[in-house]
């Protein structure tokens, strides 16, 4: 009889132990949850600067950088796509806040016009129709743009009115850097649409 009540006293404690594991689980997934919607919140309701995101590193992947790389044929672009910092040479960085490419919705990318190689002196000169790709090497795709739009959209109001990137609709993709180049008076914005996806060979 002893013995099953120890036995009967050991499964309760066994059973008290797990509850309070899956309620601690629990407790932080929640803690996470509301920290996220926090970040998010701050960055709508916050000023960003959109020509410099290291000033946002709450929105930076910096522990990651995408193996994607980016090719303007036109202005002889071919560079890296980064996730953790604008600041390197040959490369682009791509807005975390704004989907992957491919994807329905706004890809946003950042790039300089006259520092660390400047991957964008020359986006002015680009005209519609001419093509933008991304290659991913990871999911093995090509992914095809064409500008529709360039020289049209110049914010003198960026900071006050961040750019919201769009995580809907047909998939585009937006070219960000500074102007007039070499200064951060204003954002250029090249806006260009999904034409085709194709595998890698």
């Amino acid at each position: 009889m002893l013995k099953y009540k120890i036995v009967a006293v050991f499964l309760i404690l066994i059973s008290i132990v797990f509850a309070f594991n899956i309620a601690l689980i629990a407790f932080e997934g929640f803690e996470n949850l509301n920290k996220a919607k926090n970040k998010v919140e701050a960055y709508k309701s916050t000023p960003v600067d959109l020509l410099d995101p290291n000033m946002n590193s709450d929105f930076s992947s910096s522990s990651s950088s995408y193996k994607l790389q980016l090719i303007i044929p036109k202005i002889n672009v071919k560079c890296k796509i980064r996730s953790d910092t604008v600041n390197a040479y040959d490369s682009v960085y791509h807005y975390t806040e704004s989907v992957l490419p491919g994807q329905d919705g706004e890809c946003g990318l950042l790039g300089h016009r006259t520092t660390y190689s400047g991957p964008f002196r020359q986006l002015g000169s680009l005209r519609s129709g001419d093509k933008v790709i991304i290659i991913d090497p990871i999911l093995s795709e090509k992914y095809t743009y064409q500008v529709v739009s360039n020289g049209k959209d110049i914010r003198w109001d960026y900071k006050e009115n961040p750019i919201q990137f769009e995580q809907r609709g047909e998939p585009r993709l937006l070219l960000v850097t500074c102007y007039p180049p070499g200064r951060k008076q204003a954002a250029w914005i090249t806006h260009c649409k999904l034409v085709s996806t194709t595998p890698l060979n």
